[in-house]
């Protein structure tokens, strides 16, 4: 979607999202809101700018993009809840996904159950996605050594959910792409020049700097076909 008309917005201190996409990124956890609204600002203030964004989608034809650190997740459910967006779901023909990211682990997989679960009680009209990110290795394979109802509530929502599998990069082509600011079509258009740009971008050697760019170039082409298939509608906005 990245040239397609989109607004971005962060909950996340991050602020990896911003550095990532080269564009402006909006933030929703500006201090000068307690500063100004004091003891009486409530979670909806913070994502009114967002949640604005998302109900005009109608009217503006433009895509809202939101990343919600998982820590902050609670703060957000309270603000969706404040505003009912679930019922503007329905009320305004709002398509609304909801992508749930998971890496290997008994901590990450607990943390996915239950963002699974706020969104099943306070968005259940939403589209929800589960991303398996394979970075710290295989997150169902992980599961096998968790305890018992961990690993069946994890297994469960793997079948009931849509899921895309998000590979692994080798460390690192992945410790140089995440120093770089940018998108990795970005990257990928560096084999162009015959690596000029990736060496003085990335300022390591021809080597290092050209399997980087083929890595990100698997990896982004596989990332690609993942949503398409799970997201058949933005297959025109790759192909645009």
């Amino acid at each position: 979607m990245a040239e397609q008309p989109l607004d971005l917005f962060q909950m996340d201190s991050k602020r990896k999202l911003a550095m990532k996409s080269g564009v402006t990124v909006a933030s929703l956890l500006v201090p000068e809101h307690r500063e100004s609204r004091g003891e009486d600002l409530v979670p909806s203030d913070l994502i009114a700018p967002w949640y604005r964004a998302v109900t005009d989608m109608p009217q503006s034809k433009r895509s809202v993009l939101l990343e919600v650190g998982g820590a902050l997740a609670p703060l957000f459910h309270a603000g969706i809840t404040d505003l009912d967006l679930d019922e503007d779901i329905t009320s305004l023909g709002l398509q609304v996904l909801a992508l749930v990211v998971c890496k290997a682990g008994e901590d990450s997989a607990s943390q996915m159950l239950r963002e699974l679960k706020r969104i099943e009680r306070n968005l259940p009209n939403a589209t929800t996605v589960v991303v398996l990110n394979y970075y710290a290795g295989d997150p169902i394979e992980a599961i096998r050594y968790v305890d018992g109802d961990t690993r069946k509530a994890f297994l469960g929502a793997t079948k009931r959910y849509p899921v895309i599998k998000m590979p692994r990069v080798r460390p690192r082509s992945m410790a140089i792409f995440e120093r770089l600011q940018a998108l990795p079509s970005t990257v990928v258009s560096w084999h162009v020049d015959n690596y000029a740009e990736a060496i003085r971008r990335t300022g390591r050697p021809r080597d290092e700097a050209k399997i980087l760019v083929k890595d990100i170039a698997e990896w982004s082409g596989i990332m690609q076909d993942e949503i398409v298939r799970i997201l058949p509608f933005l297959s025109g906005a790759r192909d645009g």
